[in-house]
């Protein structure tokens, strides 16, 4: 599990991943050293607090993202009081982060929570990947071209739909995916797709004027 979390963590604009557990803490993680030290722990427990309501008032929250001056947060529910956490430069990729995030979470489920003392927190040096290539294979995202394309369609739909363009993108994706193979020249299916979701007739044509540019 530390490896999976270490592999999130060197994505680009990612400073920090982990577990947390309400009861005890950070199970485990990874860091850069610009990360001020404590900021997960306090992130994970407003995250934690934030699903548990959600599942109280009766909602399923698959992934919660919050865009802050200095950071940009991404979570998942994990457990009845854990979550997944991200921690980002405002830069990232949010889109990308999020689905591996997602995928490092059901990758963990399947294996089962490791205790705290098997896994201590891992304060890691800062370190570029070595090539496009690398990390692109390890943490099985598009090529680039597509990531920024995916990013910019994110932005957009956020502008038409608020803040829960993340959670419907991430679902969409899934969607597209089943359909045939992630590459720039079905990124119409997928756009087409997300006005699924506009329900504001303005909102709409706004959203098809940001896309004609970044197609």
């Amino acid at each position: 599990m530390q490896n999976l979390l270490e592999q999130v963590s060197t994505l680009s604009g990612v400073i920090g991943a982990c577990i947390f557990d309400k009861k005890d803490g950070v199970l485990c993680g990874a860091a850069h050293e610009q990360l001020a030290a404590g900021l997960l722990e306090t992130v994970g427990a407003h995250l934690v607090r934030l699903f548990q309501l959600g599942e109280m008032s009766g909602l399923s929250i698959k992934t919660a993202q919050f865009l802050f001056d200095r950071y940009a947060v991404i979570g998942l529910p994990f457990q009845a009081s854990s979550a997944l956490i991200a921690v980002c430069n405002p830069y990232a990729d949010y889109s990308a982060v999020a689905s591996a995030a997602a995928r490092l979470a059901a990758v963990l489920r399947a294996d089962g929570l490791t205790t705290p003392s098997e896994t201590p927190v891992v304060w890691a040096a800062e370190e570029e990947p070595e090539t496009a290539e690398s990390e692109a294979a390890v943490s099985g995202l598009y090529p680039a071209q597509l990531q920024a394309m995916l990013c910019r369609i994110e932005q957009a739909l956020a502008g038409a739909i608020g803040p829960v363009a993340g959670m419907v993108m991430q679902d969409y994706i899934e969607q597209w995916q089943q359909s045939g193979p992630p590459v720039p020249a079905r990124i119409v299916e997928l756009t087409n797709l997300l006005m699924e979701e506009i329900g504001d007739p303005e909102a709409a044509q706004d959203f098809v004027a940001k896309i004609e540019k970044i197609i």
